[in-house]
């Protein structure tokens, strides 16, 4: 029998621990805890959704094209038997109104182009009647090309503006196909059931896949092109019509809503690996005749359908995760402190053990000292900056606008804020460049907002929404996130505003309500961990939200549930330490996305 390193090429390495030099797949034995270990992709097995911005226009029975991070969306039924022209380009962020078809339209062929500068509008209905009527998008404008064969609509598309086909539709249950070369059309063999509202995918003319659809009654029925004929390959597990799709690839696609009886649209989701069909994350909204687009089965994206605005973005199993560990405590437990720099060069200070603390201590990516106080010690303050040069202000002290700055060594009392007041949120590159926002003072929630100059704070445009308790996040004080916060009398929020220097925008909120979170990371990528509210049970929380510059996605939680803690670092190592569970709590988690992880060989 051939040896491990006749099979690899490398003997197993007999290591004290975890072996740093271990690459993906190699084993190795541990030899101080007796097992043998290996290094194994550290990847999602279950594909989510997650919110991504609105359409500018709602509707249902569009075209669609693309990819996940690059779509289009055109034609359709902005209400009940209307139509349209209108097109929209989305660029992995914002959909943008572009030029309109030259003809209104909804129930057109749907899915072909590759890419939102490439695409084709073939046949649909413009109110009155089918048309065969064909048009090309250059990237700016559409442009009339030959005609299919006859007037059809809502049949299934797949492929480039060089290389097309569409199959099916109406009326009366097509089974015509039709090849695209680039200029003409030709008819090619049938698909072996007639249908509309399918869900179609291919890269060219040589490859599609038509999946559901409905004749007589909602279809479970799937074929497969080859370049030649359609085969019947293993159907749907729940039989609909109207969903979207994947369009990039017939081996490998999702579909995802649809109808799926009278009168219930579905969220359902399904993938399709060559083989077989796996149920699923479900969309966050049900909906019918929506647009889809993407490559493959581990990136998509829908939107619209029964007249909704709404976009989610589609990431598969594969994705990395990110995951919490243990780092070093605190020398002095405390909550409502804050935090400043890098998971591997921090900073913390001030806070409530009772009774208020000055302590500061520096963190070096193993261990926290402590080092100079603060020069008042306080609570329920905030912070912005580096290990070597930060800025703390606010905080339960008297007056509350009291700001000190950090020079790597010393704390030194500079110019007060306009607007004392503690439970703010804080954002900044360090100590010359800062921002703060809400708050709490007079028993009012605060909506000022004041920038840092290095000398001076100035009052610029207020929050949105006044509240108490606020995360922060940002790396200068012309681009900062808020999210979460407390209102009066006892409630909490996931309102989440964006700061782009002169003022705030609402944008999508928290999935979970909370005051007191701790935060890290920039205004398009961010963390948000821990907090409490008072709803649930526990009242304190462990849900920790990643922000991708558009919504917020729930990840893996912190290890230790609390609130009123501090954070440091990016959306990829990130630091939390702090805060009260209760009690007060010294507990360090760091916060890493590797590319791999360590699996004990188990029998």
């Amino acid at each position: 029998m051939a040896t491990y390193k006749q099979k690899v090429g490398t003997a197993v390495v007999n290591y004290a621990g975890n072996y740093p030099g271990a690459v993906e797949g190699e084993l190795w034995y541990d030899s101080t805890n007796k097992d043998f270990k290996y290094l194994y992709p550290n990847v999602t097995s279950a594909g989510s959704w997650r919110t991504g911005n609105n359409l500018s226009d709602g509707r249902n029975a569009g075209g669609s094209a693309g990819t996940r991070d690059a779509a289009l969306f055109f034609a359709g039924d902005p209400a009940s038997a209307g139509t349209t022209a209108n097109t929209e380009l989305y660029d992995g962020t914002s959909w943008t109104e572009v030029n309109n078809l030259n003809t209104a339209r909804r129930e057109v062929f749907t899915g072909l182009g590759l890419t939102n500068t490439a695409a084709l509008c073939v046949g649909g209905y413009n109110g009155s009647s089918q048309v065969a009527n064909v048009e090309q998008w250059n990237g700016t404008n559409w442009t009339e090309v030959n005609d299919v064969s006859g007037s059809k609509n809502t049949g299934g598309g797949s492929g480039s503006t060089t290389s097309g086909l569409i199959y099916g539709g109406g009326p009366s249950n097509k089974t015509e196909t039709e090849l695209w070369n680039g200029t003409n059309w030709t008819e090619v063999n049938d698909l072996s059931t007639g249908r509309t509202f399918m869900g179609s995918s291919g890269s060219d003319n040589t490859e599609a896949l038509a999946s559901g659809g409905y004749s007589t009654t909602w279809l479970a029925v799937v074929e497969s092109y080859n370049g030649t004929n359609w085969t019947e390959v293993n159907d749907l597990n729940t039989a609909r019509y109207g969903q979207g799709s994947a369009r990039q690839t017939a081996s490998s696609t999702i579909i995802f809503g649809g109808r799926v009886s009278t009168p219930a649209d579905s969220a359902l989701a399904e993938s399709w690996n060559g083989t077989n069909w796996t149920e699923e994350n479900d969309l966050s909204t049900a909906r019918n005749q929506l647009g889809g687009a993407g490559s493959s089965n581990t990136n998509a994206i829908a939107f619209g359908g029964n007249t909704v605005t709404a976009t989610e973005e589609w990431t598969g199993a594969g994705a990395a995760v990110g995951a919490w560990s243990t780092g070093g405590t605190l020398n002095t437990a405390r909550a409502k402190l804050a935090g400043s720099g890098l998971q591997t060069a921090a900073l913390a200070f001030g806070g409530e053990i009772p009774p208020n603390s000055a302590t500061t201590e520096s963190y070096d990516g193993s261990s926290w000292t402590e080092v100079n106080d603060l020069n008042t010690a306080r609570h329920y303050l905030a912070g912005a900056g580096t290990q070597t040069s930060t800025l703390a202000f606010a905080g339960s002290v008297s007056p509350q606008a009291q700001t000190e700055s950090w020079n790597g060594t010393n704390w030194t009392s500079v110019n007060s804020m306009n607007t004392g007041r503690e439970r703010v949120g804080g954002a900044g590159t360090d100590s010359t460049n800062a921002l703060v926002f809400g708050g709490y003072a007079s028993s009012t929630n605060k909506n000022e907002t004041e920038t840092w100059n290095g000398t001076n704070w100035t009052e610029v445009a207020n929050l949105n929404s006044a509240r108490r308790n606020i995360g922060g996040v940002g790396a200068s004080n012309t681009a900062a996130l808020a999210f979460g916060g407390a209102l009066p009398p006892n409630a909490v929020t996931g309102v989440t505003e964006s700061w782009n220097g002169s003022a705030w925008t609402e944008v999508n909120d928290l999935n979970t309500s909370r005051g007191n979170p701790g935060g890290a990371g920039i205004y398009t990528s961010a963390l948000a961990f821990g907090g409490y509210n008072p709803g649930t049970s526990p009242i304190y929380q462990a849900v920790t939200e990643d922000w991708n510059g558009v919504s917020w996605q729930e990840t893996a939680d912190l290890s230790t549930a609390r609130f009123a803690l501090a954070g440091a670092g990016t959306s990829t190592a990130a630091l939390a330490f702090g805060g009260e569970t209760p009690p007060v709590s010294n507990a360090t988690e760091e916060w890493s996305v590797p590319s791999n992880v360590i699996k004990v060989l188990t029998d």
